[in-house]
């Protein structure tokens, strides 16, 4: 099975949350999550949101795994290898867990990453961890998955 991980963070100093969903290879929502991670910086919340999307992928069983990440640089860090020193441990777990002959990893444009952005959000606003199911992913949540799954165009507000 194909899993589809997209994430994103949201950094309002000095803190950082952020957010993913799982799919199936159809784009259709298996779980979805959000975390809140405290002080932090914004690449380090972009692999931090990695690494748990790639744990929670291979806890339901899902063995292939597609990534998607808004962040071009936490996508070099991860494939090419450098990034900041204390990050280093982080970055050794994800390319652990992430076998990069067999899953990919992939650059996501913000405005296709709309559930993950909310999902962050939500980290941000309850800071705390939490998943959904996809029974019970709210109403909104919803829509941006079908949006999202079938491509259509949305406007980012300004």
């Amino acid at each position: 099975m194909v899993c589809f991980l997209k994430k994103k963070t949201l950094n309002p100093k000095p803190f950082a949350s952020g957010g993913g969903i799982i799919r199936d290879s159809t784009g259709q929502c298996i779980r979805a999550f959000f975390s809140f991670y405290g002080d932090g910086t914004i690449p380090e919340a972009e692999l931090r949101v990695i690494l748990d999307g790639i744990i929670l992928a291979q806890r339901l069983g899902l063995s292939v795994l597609w990534v998607e990440s808004d962040s071009t640089l936490a996508i070099h860090y991860i494939t090419k290898g450098g990034g900041p020193w204390h990050s280093q441990v982080t970055l050794r777990h994800i390319r652990h867990l992430l076998a990069l002959d067999r899953d990919t990893i992939t650059h996501i444009f913000r405005e296709g990453n709309q559930v993950a952005d909310l999902l962050a959000s939500e980290g941000w606003d309850r800071r705390c961890y939490y998943e959904y199911s996809s029974q019970d992913l709210p109403r909104r949540h919803r829509s941006l998955v079908q949006i999202d799954r079938f491509g259509l165009p949305t406007v980012r507000g300004l």
